[in-house]
């Protein structure tokens, strides 16, 4: 009788678990189906949507050129607002019609002779633009300096670009971007699901960046289209969810695999490729970087919205008010406070360690004050590294006493001002010093094009920009160069010299070094004969289209248009 009962228990159990079998199977298929469906519904609007976008992109092209230069601010906001959203529906039309060509194999390959590491790498060159803005590390390590073999550059271009620009944009301020570029020896293929095959090698290129994990269970779904499992930092605009779509297509299409791994807030994306071996040392001419130059502009454009919204969702400025008497130290706080982030202190020993602890943007204190007066804390400031730039207010009912005024002057005191005292004039002071210390950051970047070494800084930092400097135009050849060194040869710690630098320049150190690198250029296109290709040597770029790009970016003229206007 048991028996039976566990014969039909078993046939039972084998027929309930081959129905669940056969629904996942429709599941699958009527999924795979919608989503053919939703392509191709799209695909056909975005054939229908080019022609009327052409008929706005070109006439607000036009709008822009005749509308008057006194225009109201309103107005270029609101041209700012319809550009910008026409440009991002021009890039999802765009996306999807790649991956509809893609997806249904009417990609065509062109193969060209190349030096396949020495191309990655210069796409990933071109996102450091975006990286020095945001203090993201970025590192290249490869097994080999060059690795000369047929691909398809516009293929190889498409992957690392979304690859690259994925990274960066999922990476927090002060995070990393690393790059590893290896040979797979054959033994380790099946691991990634391969074969290895004669006259064939296999390059893996490893993509990691610090950021948000992505879960063991979603790491399949991520590469499916129209999938936005993760989310980017806030400001960027959601994603079509087909970057990583597409690469995978496209891997796919040349015989290749990719694999995510995420683990201890990181995420490395490796995609294995493989390529032909004993080809000659021939490069071809098809290395344009269009399609990564857009994405890096798109991804400046959306991190810029995102700053001025920063700015506009947070006060900008930060002071400490060092006042012994409470009720005015309070009131004091109150009036600063509707323009500033304000941290207050009774005596001048508490004022200099929060400013050790804080770095402000601006100092007010009392003249006479207990254990600490505001002579102490005006010398204090001065003579340390860390806040010797910082801007100060000195407030004193000793104010007939002239002595009293050159001695705090004298000090370091950048404004006196006696008691009792209008809180307005206060204020139109502070406004004052904090947009003077804005000046001299825009005098760096503006004024002094093409001589960085001669710039006259009317600052207790003088020296050590001057030493920042000569460090930089010493070593402006070398491309290793780099923030490690910089630091190195500084002989500061890492923390205050990048406190330093952007409280002084409002630059971080790599967009400093690389500022100076375009300046030595820009005075070499005016001063000598050299060619563009000789002049980014020079200066420690490792070709002359990186140069080309960052140049543009910093003058908006390309050296070539420099030159000539120079």
């Amino acid at each position: 009788m048991y028996a039976v009962y566990f014969i039909w228990r078993y046939f039972t159990n084998k027929k309930i678990f081959a129905h669940r079998l056969e629904m996942e199977k429709v599941k699958e298929q009527n999924m795979k189906k919608l989503t053919q469906a939703r392509i191709n519904f799209f695909t056909n609007i975005s054939h229908d949507l080019k022609t009327p976008l052409t008929l706005v992109i070109d006439p607000l092209k036009q709008l822009k050129e005749f509308l008057p230069e006194d225009q109201s601010p309103n107005a270029s906001a609101y041209i700012h607002i319809i550009e910008k959203n026409v440009n991002r529906i021009q890039r999802m039309i765009s996306q999807l019609l790649q991956f509809r060509e893609i997806e249904s194999q009417k990609i065509t390959f062109n193969p060209q002779p190349g030096d396949l590491v020495q191309y990655i790498r210069d796409i990933f060159s071109l996102f450091e633009l975006y990286a020095n803005k945001k203090g993201i590390e970025t590192q290249i390590k490869s097994d080999f300096e060059s690795f000369y073999t047929s691909f398809d550059h516009d293929i190889i271009e498409k992957i690392f670009t979304n690859l690259f620009s994925n990274a960066m944009k999922y990476t927090f301020e002060n995070g990393y971007v690393d790059l590893k570029i290896n040979k797979i020896h054959p033994e380790n293929l099946p691991k990634f699901g391969l074969r290895a095959k004669s006259e064939v090698e296999y390059i893996s290129v490893a993509t990691t960046n610090t950021g948000t994990e992505i879960p063991e269970d979603k790491k399949e779904a991520i590469f499916e289209s129209f999938n936005r499992l993760i989310s980017g930092k806030s400001g960027f605009e959601e994603s079509t969810g087909l970057g990583l779509a597409i690469v995978k297509e496209l891997v796919d299409s040349i015989g290749g695999k990719i694999v995510l791994r995420s683990m201890d807030a990181k995420v490395t994306f490796t995609v294995v490729l493989p390529f032909t071996l004993n080809m000659g040392k021939a490069n071809s001419e098809v290395s344009s970087y269009d399609y990564a130059i857009s994405e890096i502009d798109n991804i400046l454009a959306q991190s810029q919205e995102l700053d001025k919204q920063d700015k506009r969702s947070r006060k900008m400025h930060t002071i400490v008010v060092i006042e012994d008497d409470a009720d005015l130290r309070t009131y004091m706080e109150q009036r600063l406070s509707e323009f500033y982030n304000v941290h207050t202190a009774k005596n001048g020993n508490e004022g200099i360690a929060k400013m050790e602890r804080i770095f402000p943007q601006m100092v007010i204190t009392d003249l006479m004050m207990p254990e600490a007066d505001g002579f102490d804390v005006c010398r204090s400031l001065r003579s340390n590294i860390k806040t010797s730039h910082i801007p100060i207010v000195v407030l004193s009912a000793l104010g007939r006493n002239t002595e009293n005024k050159i001695k705090a002057l004298e000090s370091g005191a950048n404004v006196f001002i006696d008691k009792p005292f209008d809180m307005d004039y206060l204020l139109r002071q502070v406004d004052n010093l904090i947009k003077s210390q804005n000046e001299l950051k825009e005098a760096y970047s503006k004024r002094y094009i093409a001589e960085p070494s001669k710039i006259t800084f009317s600052s207790a930092d003088e020296e050590l920009l001057r030493k920042a400097m000569e460090c930089i135009e010493e070593n402006i050849g070398n491309i290793d160069y780099n923030v490690e060194s910089f630091v190195s040869d500084m002989a500061i710690g890492r923390t205050l010299l990048y406190q330093k630098i952007n409280d002084i320049l409002g630059m971080s150190i790599k967009e400093f070094i690389m500022d100076v690198r375009l300046k030595r250029g820009a005075q070499l296109l005016e001063e000598s004969d050299m060619t563009v290709s000789e002049i980014s040597d020079m200066t420690g770029f490792n070709n002359p289209k990186y140069f080309s790009i960052c140049f543009k970016k910093n003058f908006g003229l390309t050296p070539s248009e420099f030159r000539k206007k120079s």
